[in-house]
């Protein structure tokens, strides 16, 4: 069963590197984790993690030795209704107290054309680690009026995770897919 399932828009800064790499820090003000959730077929609720951090590193010159480092600071979960996202943050769920953080560390890189990839890697919900992959669009790459005329990179990635692969099976009529475009 799908039962998480992520859109990841990221707008990050450009930090010094290495000439034929570029490295760009997660900026939380402006990365959207969203995830839909559908609701034993009634209807579908989605939510959002606003807080976020980590880093890409693209490679120019061989795009598949970039890397992607993510963390998902779950207790921020925000759905709409404060009693559903008190559940979402409770141990029938993300459990929160445990496992604050969602983790992803990308272990391969696999370019599609010039502007989309499949980005492979070790995925950490719950405690536990399991292969996910992203299918990823770069938005942009160039300088960003908002922020100083700074370099800034945009992306989407989108992926379907079953959560009972992660330990979790509760409320397993539920089903999460990504949101609509």
């Amino acid at each position: 069963m799908k039962l998480v399932t992520t859109t990841l828009g990221v707008m990050m800064l450009a930090a010094p590197a290495l000439a034929e790499e570029r490295t760009y820090v997660i900026d939380p003000g402006h990365t959207h984790i969203v995830f839909e959730v559908e609701r034993f077929g009634y209807a579908a609720t989605v939510g959002v993690f606003p807080d976020s951090s980590g880093e890409i590193v693209l490679d120019m010159d061989n795009p598949e030795n970039s890397r992607v480092n993510a963390t998902v600071h779950t207790p921020t979960v925000w759905t709409g209704l404060a009693s559903r996202d008190q559940a979402v943050n409770g141990p029938g769920f993300l459990n929160t107290a445990e496992h604050p953080e969602i983790r992803f560390s990308s272990t391969a890189i696999e370019l599609i054309d010039e502007d989309s990839a499949r980005v492979t890697g070790d995925f950490t919900l719950l405690g536990v680690t399991r292969p996910v992959t992203f299918d990823v669009d770069l938005n942009r790459i160039g300088p960003d009026p908002s922020m100083g005329g700074r370099e800034g990179a945009g992306f989407s990635m989108r992926t379907s995770l079953d959560r009972s692969d992660f330990g979790n099976s509760i409320a397993r009529t539920l089903a999460i897919r990504p949101p609509r475009r």
